[in-house]
């Protein structure tokens, strides 16, 4: 799945729907996230938090990988890879996470997500891991 980056910045988003950032004046192209208008990105997972229904795309820039709002893109490729999983924990989980589509460990080992986030050398190293094998396919 791919999508090119159509806008870096939070304007137009209901805030109540895209619960990450707190303002209309949010870039996405500063403060270390590094978003670039017309560049293609590869999507390595979709997330959608209970409190929302947003959908949060999983791509790395400079080599950090990160969650950002749908509304940020235009999808030019749809195709998910037949490897990946769906997880749904529904509202009554204590995740914060309503339901993920992504790669084995991302969907399957409940810290994975956590330890990606908090950019676990171990967590980084497995995601570039599944991104290479993506993009081989």
């Amino acid at each position: 799945m791919k999508a090119i980056c159509k806008q870096t910045t939070s304007k137009g988003f209901d805030l109540k729907e895209v619960t990450t950032v707190f303002s209309h004046d949010f870039d996405y192209s500063f403060g270390g996230y590094g978003l670039e208008i017309n560049r293609e990105y590869l999507i390595m997972g979709l997330v959608v938090y209970k409190d929302t229904n947003c959908i949060y795309f999983l791509i790395d820039v400079n080599g950090k990988p990160d969650w950002f709002p749908y509304l940020l893109f235009e999808i030019t490729d749809n195709c998910l890879p037949k490897e990946w999983f769906l997880k749904v924990n529904g509202k009554s989980s204590k995740s914060d996470i309503y339901s993920i589509v992504g790669f084995d460990e991302l969907c399957n080992n409940e810290d994975f997500y956590n330890q990606l986030v908090e950019r676990n050398i171990d967590a980084i190293q497995i995601y570039f891991k599944r991104k290479i094998e993506l993009e081989k396919n």
